[in-house]
């Protein structure tokens, strides 16, 4: 991309992620996507003892239904046992096709596997311009959120240049992805899908340049 797309790409970059600490938790969620990434992050966190638990969640999403022939939890599975996590710490909800049941069914996954108060302490990793409307989610749709569930949002620790690559496509998609991710913060606290936030002026400047650039949300 030219120096002044990267310049507003970078804008939104920054706007979508959180960079929040860590703390010790109960459990670890890995959301699915097609970035295998947030599976190895997830599993770093782990083997780093953040939290003795780590589930992962998702079946097939817009970015891997007709691309992987398993659910993408199957398949974070699969990167986290190739690093040497214990196949027996891992749960797996396989259903979700969406941010919102990712947290809801992830819920119901640990409840069911008596894990306590179904996890008061979290770790959720997702990709890096995810990590806003992923916080957003789970205050909306997580049962006790802020009042007796406390959730930290991660992804893989990188720079917006690093993460194109084969599998997540060109920056080109990076952009069409935050530019989506922007209109879902904007309007998906009507639906009730997450609580509302304030998008800055330069995000909101950032976002209409691109789409007069041609870029297009996904």
């Amino acid at each position: 991309m030219d120096e002044e797309t990267e310049k507003r790409a970078r804008v939104l970059w920054d706007y979508l992620r959180l960079r929040q600490p860590l703390e010790k938790s109960d459990v670890i969620i890995g959301f699915g996507c097609q970035d295998v990434r947030v599976a190895e992050r997830s599993a770093q966190l782990f083997q780093g003892g953040w939290a003795p638990c780590l589930l992962f969640t998702g079946y097939l999403g817009n970015q891997t239904a007709g691309v992987w022939t398993r659910p993408e939890a199957e398949v974070f599975q699969d990167v986290a046992v190739a690093m040497g996590v214990p196949r027996g710490c891992i749960l797996l909800e396989t259903a979700a096709t969406n941010t919102g049941e990712n947290l809801r069914y992830s819920y119901q996954t640990l409840r069911e596997n008596r894990i306590p108060g179904a996890a008061r302490l979290l770790i959720l990793v997702q990709q890096p311009f995810m990590e806003r409307r992923i916080r957003a989610s789970f205050l909306q749709q997580w049962p006790g959120a802020e009042e007796s569930a406390h959730a930290i949002v991660t992804s893989p620790p990188m720079d917006m240049t690093e993460y194109p690559n084969r599998a997540v496509g060109p920056a080109r998609h990076l952009i069409s992805c935050m530019l989506g991710a922007v209109e879902r913060i904007r309007d998906y606290p009507e639906k009730g899908f997450q609580v509302r936030q304030e998008i800055p002026p330069e995000a909101v400047t950032a976002y209409q340049w691109l789409l007069l650039a041609g870029y297009k949300p996904t």
